[in-house]
């Protein structure tokens, strides 16, 4: 996991100022719910931060765990919804779509399930439902009308078991909700409307609201935006209201971004590449009939998956940054993705976490070709899955956007044969994309950081609870101390800097402790600081239980 430093916790997006929005006491209290972890990605629990750093963190790769390795899948597999854990069966499950024939189109798309016990390695069960060149022994399912269907999530809490799986299928003009009680055998759900949206989305269940996130795209200012949509029984969905977008910044930052990127001989380069471009790609005027001839931008939100986390909301997303039109048809765009993340607390204002960094990049040619899926092209899926002390992103990585072995830069056609060895094993022999996993620690997006000679962060007034106190660390060689202040700002006795146990080491679950044997139960119920006192160290989290 990788990191860089920032004075400023995050970039506010959309012009809107962020304000702490933690649940707040009549008095002005923060309440402690036990179980609720307080993060550092804003100030909502922070009065002040005394010569410490805001580091953001990046997830480790940790490569392709799923491939197109069977006939039914063709060359290519995609997800957009994560594994999701079924407890009674003892397995995740992931649904995928793959691309046995050569056009991309929905008319020869497949969809098809995976399982696994342990989220790395996977299975595809011979289903028997789906005939596939000459039989039905294979991974697939049928959909509604043969419509594309991806966006599954799993819900326990139906008591209606025919409808603990819920989807989207895409028609004409959007997504329409879907029920199933095996994954595998779907219905349209009767009296769902269809939700307005173009092809990339997102679907999410936000089990403590009991609702769900429909996360749909559409048409904006700046290309490829996203529309919100909600609801608590499947059936009955909300308007749609604005959710995300790029800005002007996204756009000013694109040009160095691209720029960058062709000039770096280790990272994998799209096909077509217009001169400079530094506006990104802009449709001529004779491309009418490219559907983003009025809109295109710099860079956009290709795709987005929203997840709720510790009581707030995060988004992870892929800026797409175009670099040139496809040729010969100039009907769209080649270009690369890279990933960010941002955070919200109530789904309207955006907090972009570590100043727009990448928080998943593509992976560079001096890991080769052959195998090397997720060097240009990266899709998010709609959430991580929590393991234990980590968070599991699933992200698809793609070798191209457009074909590369079958034409010039010019968009004229080219003959394969004329394909070096390298080359040919790279686009003929091997696969065009994977599944891929990145695991990032448990609260690990942003950390208060302090180097040898210390520092220190004093949080706002809050509502002591619970009988423990705990914090997520990593110090292997350094430490944190936990001091308590009283409501007028006065350290408790018993609770002070000299009474406070250093907590080290790398624990995402570490006690708080005192060596005059005060007790944090002692202190339920009354108005408190927490001064927090770190000498090489990261700090992840806080929370009582």
């Amino acid at each position: 996991m990788t990191a860089t430093r920032s004075l400023a916790a995050a970039v506010l997006v959309g012009g809107a100022c962020l304000v702490g929005l933690a649940a707040r006491g009549g008095d002005g209290t923060i309440a402690l719910e036990p179980g609720r972890r307080q993060l550092f990605l804003d100030d909502a629990v922070v009065a002040k931060i005394s010569d410490l750093q805001r580091a953001f963190h990046r997830p480790e790769k940790r490569g392709p765990v799923l491939k197109a390795d069977v006939p039914s899948d063709g060359r290519y597999v995609s997800a957009v919804s994560a594994p999701m854990w079924i407890a009674p069966e003892g397995v995740y499950k992931l649904v995928y779509e793959a691309r046995p024939g050569k056009d991309s189109s929905a008319a020869v798309n497949r969809y098809a399930l995976a399982v696994s016990r342990d989220g790395v390695r996977w299975e595809k069960p011979r289903l028997g439902l789906v005939e596939f060149q000459g039989s039905t022994a294979n991974n697939l399912f049928p959909t509604p009308d043969n419509h594309r269907l991806w966006h599954v999530v799993h819900d326990p809490d139906d008591p209606d078991a025919t409808r603990r799986y819920k989807g989207f299928i895409m028609e004409r003009g959007g997504h329409r909700p879907a029920v199933s009680g095996d994954c595998l055998h779907w219905k349209v759900e009767s009296g769902a409307p269809l939700l307005p949206s173009g092809d990339a989305s997102t679907l999410t269940y936000d089990r403590a609201k009991r609702r769900f996130l429909g996360v749909l795209k559409f048409d904006g200012p700046f290309g490829r935006s996203y529309n919100l949509f909600t609801s608590a029984d499947f059936v009955h969905w909300s308007e749609p209201r604005f959710l995300f977008s790029a800005d002007e910044r996204d756009q000013k930052m694109a040009v160095e971004v691209i720029r960058r990127r062709l000039a770096n001989p280790a990272l994998a380069k799209p096909l077509f590449i217009s001169p400079d471009p530094a506006l990104g790609w802009q449709p001529p005027a004779a491309a009418a009939k490219y559907r983003h001839a009025e809109t295109w931008r710099a860079d956009e939100i290709y795709n987005l998956g929203v997840f709720p986390y510790e009581g707030l909301y995060l988004g992870w997303f892929q800026l797409f940054y175009p670099t040139g039109p496809r040729l010969p048809e100039g009907s769209n765009a080649d270009g690369f993705n890279l990933i960010q993340i941002a955070m919200s607390r109530d789904l309207k204002s955006w907090v972009r976490l570590g100043d727009r960094e990448t928080f998943i990049g593509t992976s560079t040619l001096d890991q080769g070709l052959v195998g090397n899926y997720d060097r240009l092209q990266l899709g998010v899926t709609n959430r991580p899955v929590e393991r234990g002390d980590e968070l599991w992103f699933y992200y698809e990585g793609m070798k191209r956007r457009v074909p590369q072995e079958d034409r010039y830069t010019d968009g004229s056609s080219r003959d394969p044969s004329t394909l070096t060895d390298l080359e040919k094993a790279d686009w003929l022999t091997d696969t065009l994309s994977a599944i891929h996993l990145a695991v990032l620690r448990r609260d690990g997006f942003v950390s208060l950081q302090a180097d040898r000679r210390g520092g220190s962060v004093l949080t706002r007034p809050l509502r002591a609870a619970g009988k423990l106190l705990l914090v997520n660390l990593k110090a292997p060689a350094g430490s944190a101390r936990v001091e308590v202040l009283d409501g007028e700002g006065r350290a408790i006795p018993g609770f002070t800097e000299a009474d406070a146990s250093s907590v080290t080491g790398d624990a995402a679950r570490a006690i708080v402790r005192w060596v005059s044997g005060a007790s944090w139960s002692d202190l339920a119920g009354r108005a408190v600081q927490l001064r927090i006192h770190l000498r090489s160290a990261d700090l992840h989290s806080f929370w009582v239980e």
